[in-house]
């Protein structure tokens, strides 16, 4: 079984992951974002940024498992290039930094999605984990 993510110390560093985002998943993305925005077609089929960031973490879950409790407290991203629909992404992301406050544990997750070798997304996570009794 996975660590738990709390449990993960500043500097750790995840296995990178690979996933593909075809038509199917950044519809159903669309769909339970509400997103009907038509420039995703428009443009040939473009994955939505957030979509991209959570299916990386969504992966990347594989290799740490989040306690029951645990809130996404905020995600920042900045988008370097388009993802079309059909693309492989590389994910790869560490933990910058992580702190013990009021009860929680503060787990704050640096990623870079790459496409082709080349930055999409760069995001950054917090996540906040209930802390167990020592």
């Amino acid at each position: 079984m996975p660590p738990l993510l709390p449990d993960l110390p500043a500097g750790h560093t995840f296995d990178p992951v690979e996933f593909s985002v075809d038509a199917a998943t950044s519809r159903a993305y669309r769909d339970a974002v509400g997103d009907g925005l038509a420039v995703y077609a428009a443009a040939g089929g473009l994955v939505p940024p957030l979509a991209v960031v959570a299916l990386g973490l969504g992966a990347l879950l594989r290799q740490a498992v989040l306690p029951a409790g645990s809130l996404h407290a905020s995600e920042s991203l900045q988008c370097h290039r388009t993802v079309p629909e059909g693309s492989t992404v590389e994910c790869r992301a560490s933990v910058a930094q992580r702190s013990r406050r009021a009860g929680w544990i503060v787990s704050v997750l640096d990623s870079l999605l790459l496409v082709e070798g080349q930055p999409a997304v760069s995001a950054r996570a917090t996540v906040l984990s209930p802390a167990r009794e020592p």
